[in-house]
């Protein structure tokens, strides 16, 4: 399906420039632009955008306070761009809830990747969210079982940790084992579940204590975002880079670890242990 976006942006030449890279390479069509602040809101609302394109500095109020006010109205993602250099409003924007920080003047490359990755991302979303529907309406009605967890899905993690490097950790088993009990979990009728329950879990069913394998597991993960940053400070467009970095990551903590090894930030990116074998799962029923 077609993306649609809004582009926002005081410079009329940036906004034509935006247009022309989403039309000439089939990302999608524009919907709606704007030169300001207030008139987004009106514009973004009433567009229904899958991306919006917005600038940090505009009249009337800036992109960071226009994403807090839509940020509950709207589902579309927000790529945020801007000529600002400094840190401290980059982090502020990233907090805000864009998704990706692209820096004027606009390169067509650049653009088209984070699109690319914005619309795997939106797509991840979707198709988590299908599989929990799906499953709730068939708990319980007796389907035939499915084949088992590691017969289907072992062969695909395992290949996902030796592309990211963890292959050799001892966390990388730990985190199989995590993700098949949370397999399990998301297929239940409750279908949530909480973090430290399932450390809990698994103590139990290996005998090692929930601390030991907490630090096992977030070893591992910290491994394979370290391993990503390295990889896409070698090379951007890496294919690995592009599909791990932001499946199993929020991208822009990949790129807050790719600012400490520039040697940009004293800070290391954050890992999410929820979201990195959530991603390793969807990776596996591909």
């Amino acid at each position: 399906m077609s993306l649609r976006f809004v582009v926002v942006d005081d410079d009329i030449s940036i906004r034509k420039i935006v247009q022309n890279i989403i039309e000439q390479s089939d990302l999608g069509q524009v919907v709606g632009e704007c030169e300001d602040g207030l008139s987004a809101e009106k514009v973004i609302l009433e567009s229904k955008p899958d991306i919006v394109l917005v600038d940090l500095l505009l009249p009337g109020q800036d992109g960071v306070e226009l994403m807090r006010k839509l940020r509950e109205q709207t589902t579309a993602s927000f790529i945020m761009i801007s000529e600002s250099s400094s840190q401290q409003m980059i982090t502020r924007a990233y907090e805000s809830g864009i998704e990706f920080f692209i820096h004027k003047p606009v390169n067509v490359l650049e653009l088209v990747s984070v699109v690319n990755k914005v619309q795997e991302s939106r797509r991840l979303k979707q198709i988590i969210s299908l599989i929990s529907q799906t499953t709730a309406q068939y708990a319980g009605a007796g389907t035939p079982a499915a084949p088992s967890f590691e017969m289907n899905r072992k062969p695909k993690i395992y290949k996902a940790f030796s592309d990211i490097g963890i292959i050799g950790e001892a966390g990388a088993k730990n985190i199989f084992q995590m993700a098949h009990i949370i397999d399990q979990l998301l297929h239940s009728p409750d279908k949530s579940y909480q973090l430290h329950e399932v450390y809990q879990q698994l103590s139990a069913q290996i005998n090692i204590d929930v601390k030991t394998i907490e630090q096992r597991v977030r070893r591992a993960i910290t491994k394979a975002m370290q391993n990503l940053a390295n990889l896409g400070v070698d090379d951007y467009y890496n294919e690995k880079f592009q599909l791990y970095s932001t499946a199993l990551f929020d991208f822009k903590e990949v790129r807050q670890e790719m600012n400490f090894i520039h040697g940009k930030s004293q800070y290391h990116g954050k890992i999410n242990v929820k979201k990195f074998i959530e991603g390793i799962l969807f990776l596996a029923d591909e």
